[in-house]
């Protein structure tokens, strides 16, 4: 068995899925990796509907060059 079999195998022990209430919080190691995921996915999705709301903004002006 190498390395990556045994950090997988010991991260399904411990988390199940990456919803939030099946996270184990108590670990410390649990909570810095997810609230740094979840910041990270946050950010994307933020800048995707900041992206999308100018884009249709732009769209609908009236006097849009396109």
């Amino acid at each position: 068995m190498y390395i990556g079999e045994l950090l997988c195998s010991g991260l399904a022990r411990s988390v199940q899925s990456l919803l939030p209430w099946d996270i184990p919080w108590h670990d410390p190691s649990h909570v810095v990796f997810f609230v740094a995921f979840y910041g990270a996915l946050g950010a994307i999705g933020m800048g995707t509907m900041v992206a999308l709301g100018r884009t249709l903004l732009n769209l609908f002006k009236k006097d849009s060059s396109h």
